[in-house]
């Protein structure tokens, strides 16, 4: 079921999450099992197979396989929460069992001590955090049955010694549980320095989304007392959804880039607060100031991204500042994608421990000179006059929020008609055809990314193609580049023609040759894709659409292939912008769509949008609210894949099995200079080679792949590899010794280890 090398780095391994493909279609994304029942062999023991979906759900099984693998456990289980979680391993002790927690933790234990497990006569004592001689001198051989860490503990960000921990532990005959929220896998592996028990909220930092409520649980040994704990799930009925299940395997193939951005901000920022002249202290693991710097240097590979800070003043001082912040959300939880703000001694409820000056920061994706400005505003200071950043309104998706509740992630509308006023009838909404909240979030996102007028939503990238032809009429003509995605190509050959509408081809890039295919007065729209599919050919934007207009054309480019991010069409010139949504703007190669922004809201772009209401071409709900989903990540996946990708072309280049060698980044490649022109923060995550030995020793190659993925697409989390000739069909242009590579987020060295073995002996 999954194909990965044993020595798969951590980020491959999230990125592909193990690299399991579903069994019976191959798909890159787990199906979601949603049945509650199965159908059972009658020769069959009670215990054997797969009978009800309260004990076992097969959606369960490619997270928890991922959990144990991460955390260096023999077993995982994936729960209803993280307080489910917690409650499991409470309600495997027994009436006189004593449990040593922090004085200081998270507020949910202290509840779940006070009010629940003390009825059943479970003794709770609490020991200093941190403090090694106070577990020493309460923990009770024989009785206590649990030592209770949190790493780092919440929310003083105090480290304990894990190690020591143990040793203390397990000689009083207890066994120590970590809770590592905070800190997830692989930055901080408790199981491997000596803990039994790692849980977490995966609500927090391994969904990262702040759209699941979630909890896991993984055991450094699958021995009785952990099958008492598995058997608790079923009993006490603490099961995750499957969808839910699914959301939070998605949420962790970006896991690893997450942390690496929110970890980057957070020191920023609490270096920032830590020369404030209102912050009295600064708590973060990775500042060389805090008590466990040392500590957490050695025994993590990472500090983690939440901070604690204290203002100089008292409650009233704390509270003003946490009803300050604008950017940052007056918020409860952690671990999403954006900055929360929390004043723990209001927000815990009860006779809080927590000092009243103290504020909790969950630092998200946002860029972090934003984050600083705002909390320095919030404390009374200038700020400045600053735009926000893109991982800025990506993380937050604009700041907007839902009504009337203030979720910070808006819900999925999923009505397909509305109450409405006479009066004022359709207004805003009437049919769900094309009137769905859900897409509206998305849209203004994209819109923003491209610098548009608007931006709208379609079923599939063909679809917003579609449209663009659709809104023609009899006799008008299209100019369209003869090296382009091929399902564009296939479409323009066989539909327009039918409706009276003509195509004139030129070659790509090519200006003269596009100056002599449009006929004035008749050519309406110039079709261009830079980079090309899937030779990567170069076309100079400004001067294409420049050509259009003086023609009277619009101009239509497929910005696909380098995203928002690296190629703004519209401020080039461009009158529309296309992308298949399904790719890079999604990124999780489980949703298709399309997308089609305009530079103005003219008459063209009206027809366009009529054709969507008419036609029917338009995205689910479900889909449009997985796309928001996706976009919060997309300048971290981006990013990451420009890097590798470039790394891969300069590995490459001059390689033995390779004849040669197509990405824009190279300064060998023909347009090289107009794509560093036009082109900002990289190069794109997608290349072609073409390999020696022609189209035999091509296809030997495409064979031997284990880390890229043998499939169709591109631009999600996975890197994949296409035959683009065999893909295309006997009528391809394309070269049959082409190999199509997109580059996902999965370790560079992993890549690179993969395309070499691959390429052996070509």
């Amino acid at each position: 079921m999954a194909d990965l090398p044993d020595n798969a780095h951590t980020d491959t391994l999230l990125a592909q999450a193990l690299g399991w493909l579903e069994p019976m279609s191959g798909g890159v994304v787990p199906a979601i099992e949603m049945a509650t029942t199965y159908k059972r062999n009658s020769a069959f023991a009670r215990d054997e197979g797969i009978w009800y979906s309260r004990p076992e759900n097969p959606t369960y099984w490619q997270v928890e396989a991922l959990l144990a693998r991460l955390e260096g456990a023999e077993a995982a289980l994936v729960t209803g929460s993280g307080t489910a979680s917690t409650a499991m391993v409470v309600e495997a002790l027994k009436t006189g069992d004593y449990v040593l927690l922090p004085q200081v933790g998270y507020g949910g234990l202290h509840f779940m001590a006070t009010d629940m497990a003390n009825h059943w006569g479970i003794v709770f004592e609490s020991y200093p955090a941190g403090d090694l001689d106070a577990m020493r001198a309460m923990i009770r051989p024989g009785q206590t049955k649990i030592l209770w860490v949190e790493a780092p503990s919440n929310p003083e960000l105090i480290v304990p010694d894990i190690a020591a921990c143990a040793g203390i532990a397990h000689e009083a005959g207890a066994r120590l549980v970590v809770d590592a929220t905070f800190m997830p896998p692989p930055l901080f592996q408790p199981l491997k320095l000596g803990a039994d028990i790692v849980l977490h909220s995966a609500t927090k930092y391994l969904n990262g989304h702040s759209d699941v409520v979630a909890g896991t649980i993984a055991t450094a040994r699958a021995d009785d007392w952990w099958r008492h704990v598995e058997h608790m799930r079923f009993r006490s009925g603490a099961v995750l959804g499957p969808f839910e299940t699914w959301l939070l395997l998605r949420g962790m193939r970006t896991l690893h880039l997450r942390m690496e951005r929110a970890q980057a901000s957070a020191m920023a920022v609490a270096r920032f607060l830590e020369g404030h002249g209102r912050v009295r202290r600064v708590l973060y693991p990775g500042l060389e100031s805090h008590p466990s710097h040392a500590l957490a240097r050695r025994q993590m590979d990472g500090f983690g991204a939440m901070i604690a800070f204290e203002i100089d003043g008292g409650v009233e001082d704390a509270a003003a500042v946490w009803g300050a912040t604008k950017l940052i959300k007056n918020a409860t939880s952690l671990g999403g994608p954006e900055t929360l703000i929390e004043h723990r001694h209001v927000s815990d409820g009860y006779d809080s421990p927590v000092p009243p000056a103290m504020l909790r920061l969950s630092i998200g994706l946002e860029d972090a000179a934003d984050l600083c400005d705002d909390l320095d505003r919030a404390m009374g200071g200038p700020g400045s006059n600053r735009g926000r950043g893109i991982g800025t309104k990506l993380a937050q998706g604009l700041g907007w929020e839902s009504r009337p509740h203030a979720g910070v992630v808006l819900p999925l509308h999923m009505a397909s008609t509305y109450a409405t006023d006479p009066a004022a009838y359709g207004k805003p909404y009437a049919y769900g055809r094309d009137q769905n909240p859900t897409g509206e979030q998305p849209e203004a996102v994209i819109a923003e990314l491209e610098g548009a007028a608007e931006a709208k939503l379609f079923g599939s990238g063909m679809a917003a193609a579609a449209a663009v032809f659709q809104a023609l009429a009899s006799g008008d003509r299209v100019a369209i580049q003869d090296s382009l995605y091929w399902g564009v190509r296939g479409m323009v050959k066989t539909l327009p023609a039918a409706w009276g509408i003509a195509a004139d081809w030129f070659p790509t890039g090519d200006l003269d040759a596009l100056r002599a295919a449009i006929r004035p007065g008749e050519t309406k729209v110039v079709w261009l894709e830079s980079p090309a599919n899937p030779g990567m050919a170069i076309t100079d934007l400004a001067a294409a659409c420049a050509v259009a207009r003086e023609a009277g054309a619009v101009s239509v480019v497929d910005n696909t292939f380098a995203t928002p991010l690296l190629t703004r069409p519209l401020d080039l010139g461009a009158d529309f912008v296309m992308h298949s949504a399904t790719k890079y703007l999604n990124g999780h190669s489980d949703i298709i769509a399309g997308v089609l922004a305009c530079r103005e809201a003219g008459p063209f772009w009206q027809r366009m949008a009529a054709i969507r209401h008419q036609a029917g071409a338009i995205l689910g709900p479900l889909e449009a609210w997985l796309l928001m989903r996706g976009l919060r990540t997309l300048d971290l996946r981006v990013a990451r894949a420009c890097r590798s990708a470039i790394a891969i072309a300069r590995h490459l280049e001059g390689h033995a099995g390779v004849a040669a060698l197509l990405y824009p980044g190279l300064e060998s490649f023909p347009g090289h200079a107009v794509a560093a022109r036009q082109m900002t923060g990289g190069f794109g995550g997608m290349l072609s080679i073409r390999v020696k030995g022609g189209e035999a020793a091509a296809m030997r190659v495409w064979s031997r792949f284990r880390v890229f993925k043998i499939a169709t697409s591109l631009g999600g989390v996975e890197s994949l590899v296409e035959h683009r000739a065999t893909v295309e069909g006997p009528d391809s242009p394309v070269p049959v010794d082409l190999l199509r590579l997109s580059v996902g987020i999965e370790h560079i060295g992993d890549l690179i280890a993969d395309l070499e073995q691959a390429l052996v002996g070509a």
